[in-house]
């Protein structure tokens, strides 16, 4: 049997109360299945002969143990991955707005936050499906599928009932969808060691998740990836100048003053040229500030060496514009990579341990092909890229040298892709 790194699950459907139906994990990459309390013992003693069967403790992420997360760190409470448009049962109109639920339910924060908080265990998710469950389709299983995938996580393969009794009962087109699912799950096993590859962002965002803290730090996370302004995390207890690497900007959500060794090493990033937001100016650590000219309605900024800091007139009030400001502050020129007309579209950063490849994971919520053409544009200097689709073998795409970035026209698609960037130089 196989550790918990290398599990590949599946959810056994309540249903499927015969042996038999094992067979139809055969030739696929499933290797771990999660029974049911109520699956029958023949079908759990035959399982157990070819697959691991762990007990799973599903818990909500404010109650997990982060520190001993079990075998996996398995949160039951994240969301189904779906373009949210609702319809209010009050008057029939649909909702709107950054942060209400009509928006984009989206994991990838959720999976970012878990990956680093239960380091090194490997991150699990799970939620309840959506009442319209009945009327998936393909993509939406291949949707769910590939953001966990996409942010080095697992979601179990789960199956609506409908389509579980097709499978069943050996029906066309349910087995053809089931085959569909257990090739393109084997697509993001092979690439694993790839999605592995850690987050590129030039925002690192410091916090302990202590507390009062997490609830700050949790809805920056969540409304930061929204604004597809990617992000790196750490902890300011540990944090070290080598950590700073790479970053243009620091937010500092927590509340606490910084400790002597985090101040000093942020200290010496502002003075080298970096922006720190912080809700507080830490006493006695940041000397010789002058004021800068630059006015802000929520921050009173000021200059120290080639950098500046920004200190935030109250305590984070609105997590949505917090992120925003911290994106603008920093500025958009710092966007290692930047999207047009990807309106639906959400990307994960991520580069190679020796700085020479970046990948971009695309995943579009609406699981339609846009009705524009979709650009994604580097400042970086790029000798290739190529365009990743499922079952697909990697096609070179051209690159178009604009002043000052390069830019890449993406092909249609309609639920998942990627785009791997060969760097001339580290970046």
């Amino acid at each position: 049997m196989l550790p918990p790194p290398g599990w590949v699950p599946f959810e056994w459907p309540a249903a499927w109360k015969d042996p038999a139906l094992l067979s139809r994990l055969d030739g696929g990459p499933v290797n771990c299945i999660l029974f049911p309390p109520d699956v029958p013992a023949p079908v759990r003693e035959a399982a157990a002969k070819s697959f691991d069967t762990p007990a799973i403790a599903w818990k909500k992420s404010s109650e997990l143990n982060w520190n001993s997360p079990g075998p996996v760190a398995a949160i039951g409470d994240a969301v189904w991955p779906e373009l949210a448009l609702r319809a209010r049962e009050s008057n029939g109109s649909m909702e709107a707005g950054p942060t209400g639920a009509p928006w984009l339910d989206a994991n990838g924060w959720l999976i970012q936050m878990a990956l680093f908080r239960a380091n090194p265990a490997p991150v699990w998710i799970r939620s309840d499906p959506p009442e319209d469950a009945a009327r998936f389709e393909l993509a939406n299983y291949r949707l769910a599928l590939a953001e966990a995938c996409a942010y080095g996580a697992s979601r179990p393969l789960w199956l609506a009932p409908a389509l579980a009794a097709g499978i069943a009962a050996g029906n066309e087109f349910a087995l053809a969808t089931w085959s569909k699912l257990l090739a393109e799950l084997r697509w993001h096993c092979v690439r694993k060691q790839q999605t592995l590859w850690p987050a590129f962002g030039r925002l690192l965002i410091l916090t302990s998740f202590a507390g009062a803290n997490e609830f700050n730090a949790t809805e920056v996370l969540n409304l930061a990836a929204r604004r597809n302004l990617s992000f790196r995390i750490a902890n300011p207890a540990a944090l070290q100048p080598a950590s700073l690497n790479g970053a243009q900007a620091v937010l500092y959500i927590d509340a606490e003053p910084l400790s002597a060794s985090a101040a000093a090493a942020l200290a010496g990033f502002v003075e080298a040229g970096g922006l720190l937001l912080c809700m507080r100016q830490p006493p006695g650590v940041f000397r010789n500030l002058k004021p800068s000219k630059e006015a802000h309605p929520r921050f009173d900024i000021f200059l120290s060496g080639k950098g500046r800091i920004a200190f935030s007139h109250k305590a984070w009030d609105d997590q949505w514009v917090l992120a925003q400001d911290a994106h603008l502050l920093m500025s958009r020129r710092h966007d290692a990579v930047r999207l047009f007309n990807g309106s639906s579209l959400l990307h994960f950063h991520t580069a190679s341990p020796d700085g020479r490849h970046w990948l971009v994971h695309l995943l579009n919520y609406s699981l339609r092909e846009p009705a524009s053409q979709v650009t994604l544009q580097t400042w970086a200097r790029i000798s290739g890229a190529r365009f990743h689709l499922p079952e697909r073998a990697p096609a070179a795409l051209e690159i178009h040298r604009e002043t000052g970035a390069c830019e890449l026209y993406l092909p249609r698609f309609s639920v998942y892709s990627a785009v791997e960037l060969e760097l001339q130089t580290n970046a």
